[in-house]
């Protein structure tokens, strides 16, 4: 095993998620950095119907770009009585231009009437690493932790001749359309309404899936208004091999266009990649006005099963000992096993 100090980027430059993800990283034989650190790394597009495949993404760019291990999170918002809502979409919830505030603005306005008995919700974190240069060291992961092992998407500097050609090629392996629309349907079966205003939360789904690349083409050409500025990534199962000996050609000889030629984890990352994927969870329910001035996002309104008070009365300890991302990321970090 190498006594090499490594360096962890943290693939947020949301300076919240950054610091407390920070706190679950303290003690530990880690160099922690964040996207902050490196200018020149691009966005991430997360158009994954799941927070796992975001935070993938997420994962992998940044490992690729800065050849440094990776860790990403992506958190979901599931309410009962919303059919689920805002689910991936909760950092969005409220339109593009959204903030913490017009979040649980309008999360409190859909909930208004709705009983006590029936304002249940769950928050789902996703954890994943990636260490691009696994061979420094020996890994031993730890269940419910799960690992796998990935071909390096950038080991060969092979691109679609025609970039507007390029989502053909990719949708050749995993149709990502019939997979949000797929998603989409589920989502729109509205099965609860103990308050809600139907018609409205239709309107909101369907502003949410407007923003969808995958969900919008459907065999036609796509609007280029709604496509962001980012790296835009396959499901990166089409990259998953057995072990580092694999042999033979990979699935795809093409590399996913956007990553930049100057990144410095072009000559550092090896041919292939460990991952390590964690989840977290916590239930609870929708309190029926913001209370507390501590967390972030959805806190003053998220109170745990047990608990009289939300998230954002807790203090950062006792908070990251029972939420959804600090139980993510201790399953992520004793998966680790054999780095530290």
């Amino acid at each position: 095993m190498s006594n090499i100090r490594r360096k962890v980027v943290l693939a947020s430059r949301n300076e919240d998620k950054v610091r407390e993800m920070q706190q679950l990283f303290e003690g530990l034989d880690f160099d922690v950095l964040s996207s902050a650190d490196f200018p020149g790394l691009p966005d991430v597009i997360e158009d994954g119907t799941t927070i796992e495949g975001n935070a993938r993404r997420k994962a992998i760019i940044t490992a690729a770009y800065t050849g440094e291990i990776s860790v990403a999170d992506d958190t979901s918002l599931e309410v009962r009585e919303l059919n689920g809502f805002p689910d991936i979409f909760a950092a969005r919830f409220s339109g593009a231009e959204a903030t913490y505030g017009s979040n649980v603005d309008l999360l409190l306005e859909m909930m208004a009437g709705v009983p006590a008995e029936h304002r249940q919700a769950r928050f789902s974190t996703a954890c994943v690493w990636i260490d691009p240069r696994p061979a420094q060291y020996d890994y031993a992961v730890a269940r419910p932790a799960v690992d796998r092992w990935l071909r390096n998407p950038w080991a060969r500097s092979i691109g679609v001749r025609d970039s507007d050609r390029e989502w053909d090629y990719w949708n050749g392996f995993v149709d990502r359309r019939a997979v949000w629309n797929a998603y989409r349907r589920n989502m729109e079966l509205d099965l609860n309404s103990w308050g809600h205003d139907r018609a409205r939360l239709g309107n909101i789904a369907d502003g949410l899936f407007l923003g969808c690349e995958d969900a919008l083409r459907d065999g036609e050409e796509l609007d280029t208004r709604l496509v962001e500025d980012g790296i835009r990534l396959p499901d990166s199962k089409i990259w998953a091999v057995e072990s580092p000996r694999a042999t033979g050609e990979p699935l795809t000889v093409v590399a996913p266009g956007g990553l930049p030629a100057e990144a410095p984890g072009r000559e550092l990352n090896g041919p292939f990649w460990y991952e390590i994927s964690s989840v977290g969870r916590v239930v609870g329910d929708i309190a029926e006005q913001a209370i507390g001035s501590r967390g972030f996002g959805y806190d003053p309104v998220f109170r745990p099963v047990g608990e009289k008070r939300t998230l954002a009365e807790m203090p950062a300890g006792e908070k990251n000992a029972i939420s959804h991302r600090g139980r993510a990321m201790r399953r992520l970090i004793a998966g680790v096993g054999g780095v530290y």
